[in-house]
């Protein structure tokens, strides 16, 4: 039985290594919100990484990372909150309390795709003890992580093997402008 990725390992092999990245995720960021609060968070963490590398510290980019993740993630869950109050929603306080709990936990993967590239940061200036390599990698494993995002969202659209690496390269082009803009600033 095929395992609906066997045309993609046949046809580029050198494309197996997303499906691998995109499969670690299958459980993970299931529905079309979750994907898109992993992508918003993925790009907003690297840009902020790049502009508080310029003069910052290895413990000011994390704290300046997560710190903004943070905001970003309460400014949007209060707006979906707020959303919801407009539409006219009405419950008990029981009902209350679950959905806005349903609302907080639905958007944290804004702040949960920063992991990775954050301790990429933290173990590679570890081995090299040079702040400039270790946002290069973090934002390397930045971009990687969008071009399998793009291929796990376009996957679980629907998209065929060739479509879903089009959408992977295309997410990854973020990864790479982001790249581009630290290289062009330091």
């Amino acid at each position: 039985m095929s395992d609906g990725h066997d045309d993609l390992r046949a046809h580029a092999p050198s494309a197996a290594w997303i499906v691998r990245a995109a499969e670690l995720h299958r459980d993970r960021w299931e529905d079309e919100q979750e994907l898109a609060n992993a992508i918003h968070g993925t790009v907003v963490g690297a840009a902020v990484m790049v502009a508080a590398s310029l003069h910052g510290s290895l413990g000011e980019i994390l704290v300046t990372v997560l710190v903004t993740l943070l905001v970003y993630w309460v400014a949007e869950r209060y707006a979906h909150l707020l959303a919801a109050g407009v539409r006219g929603r009405r419950a008990g306080w029981k009902e209350t309390r679950a959905a806005i709990a349903r609302v907080v936990r639905e958007g944290w993967p804004m702040v949960e795709a920063a992991y990775l590239p954050l301790v990429v940061l933290v173990v590679t200036y570890l081995i090299t003890a040079r702040l400039t390599v270790a946002v290069v990698a973090s934002l390397g494993m930045s971009t990687l992580l969008l071009v399998a995002l793009g291929y796990l969202a376009a996957r679980r659209a629907g998209a065929t093997g060739g479509g879903a690496l089009g959408w992977a390269a295309l997410s990854g082009v973020l990864g790479l402008a982001t790249v581009s803009l630290k290289l062009f600033l330091h």
